[in-house]
């Protein structure tokens, strides 16, 4: 555990020597956070009863819920962000991550020309910006977001960054500034993200051979008021390979992203958010059988909702309290069919319902270092065939860090 922790803040040192080697080619701004994590997890249900099916624990979406790299109670994390400044009108950046929900992840390295202050292209590895995440804002309020779309495999391919072009623009009309990125995506170029398939995680021999993606969003401040909101759209177009099932698998994936903050006094402030994603997934088969066993042919309907809402009260200069809520839906239309025998079979429909409640303190308490105790408390509902599947689960995290 102790070379788990180790490991995560060791590449993020060696990421730091890097970048302080650069600093003599070009005008840099190199930002660290390191420090660790430590969890008491419990819940009604310790495992998951069927993977894929019944997935009691990991729907509860806790700490534990499909993490990239095996779930340790106390683990490491990294965050290494910079700016470089490479010539008249060019600058880069890079923002990198490393803890055990994501694994290691570069989720920014581009180039950007300012073609005039309000407009810019970017090329290289693009953030894509749906969300309101807090990955790398050094001062975030929570251990464990509120809002799932920051944590979770079933939104984890529209958050972060991958290989692309956008068009950002930044503008001042009255008093409102207006930022807007247009952009597409292509995260298999490079090998960058071959296995991202919407939610799916895939097999040693699971195959993505199409997965293009393209959007836009748009974020107002007013500031006057420092009231903010943003939209955002993006979309998928991917296709796989099981040799497993023998089968090709076609998907398509649209999200709507909205979100509101604003300040209720000089010391509260709100904001909510809220996600739609819409995906339809058809799988066929070269063989000939029902969509069951080595089969794969059915149409499936996907319909996902996050809905969060946000309380930050500031105590003083170094104290912050924080109350979240959220609850995240997710239902599921199969159609089973063969098509050489003219059979088919409508499932029934398939359902995941999952609240949180979350309570945080974070003290920052100088020279660098801050702490954040959360606790947070869930429940979770899966429907199948008739049946309901309840479970409840609590955890307590407190978070050591450092920034320089």
């Amino acid at each position: 555990m102790k070379k788990y922790v180790f490991g995560v803040l060791l590449a993020v040192v060696h990421l730091g020597a890097f970048a302080q080697s650069l600093d003599a080619i070009a005008s840099t701004k190199w930002a660290y956070q390191i420090g660790a994590d430590a969890w008491t997890l419990d819940a009604s249900k310790k495992n998951d009863t069927e993977k894929s099916y019944r997935e009691d624990n990991s729907n509860l979406l806790l700490p534990n819920s499909h993490t990239q790299w095996p779930y340790q109670d106390f683990s490491g994390y990294g965050r290494l962000t910079g700016s470089l400044q490479l010539g008249s009108g060019v600058e880069a950046s890079v923002k990198v991550r490393a803890d055990q929900t994501v694994g290691f992840r570069v989720d920014e390295a581009f180039a950007q020309k300012n073609i005039s202050p309000f407009l810019g292209i970017r090329a290289g590895v693009v953030d894509y910006k749906t969300s309101w995440c807090r990955t790398y804002e050094s001062d975030t309020v929570w251990i464990r977001e509120v809002e799932v779309i920051c944590n979770t495999p079933q939104f984890r391919d529209v958050t972060g960054g991958a290989p692309g072009a956008q068009i950002v623009i930044n503008n001042t009309l009255g008093n409102y500034l207006i930022q807007s990125q247009a952009w597409i995506y292509r995260p298999l170029l490079l090998d960058f993200a071959p296995k991202e398939f919407g939610n799916v995680v895939p097999g040693a021999d699971y195959r993505v051979d199409r997965n293009d993606k393209l959007g836009l969003n748009v974020n107002v401040v007013n500031l006057e008021t420092a009231l903010e909101s943003r939209v955002s759209y993006i979309q998928a177009i991917q296709r796989a390979y099981s040799p497993e099932l023998l089968g090709t698998t076609k998907q398509a994936s649209d999200l709507i992203y909205l979100g509101l903050s604003f300040p209720l006094s000089s010391r509260v402030n709100v904001r909510g958010t809220h996600v739609l994603q819409l995906l339809q997934n058809t799988c066929r088969s070269e063989n000939a059988a029902l969509a069951m066993g080595k089969a794969c042919n059915l149409n499936r309907n996907d319909r996902k909702t996050s809905t969060s809402l946000e309380i930050i009260y500031q105590l003083g200069v170094t104290d912050v309290i924080s109350l979240g809520v959220n609850e995240f839906n997710l239902s599921s239309q199969q159609t089973f069919f063969n098509s050489t025998f003219n059979i088919y079979a409508q499932a029934d429909l398939f359902s995941i319902t999952s609240r949180q409640i979350s309570v945080a303190w974070r003290r920052d308490w100088g020279s660098g270092y801050q702490s954040v105790v959360q606790v947070l408390e869930s429940e979770q509902k899966t429907q199948s065939q008739g049946s309901s599947y309840p479970s409840t689960g609590w955890g307590f995290g407190l978070r050591l860090g450092y920034q320089f």
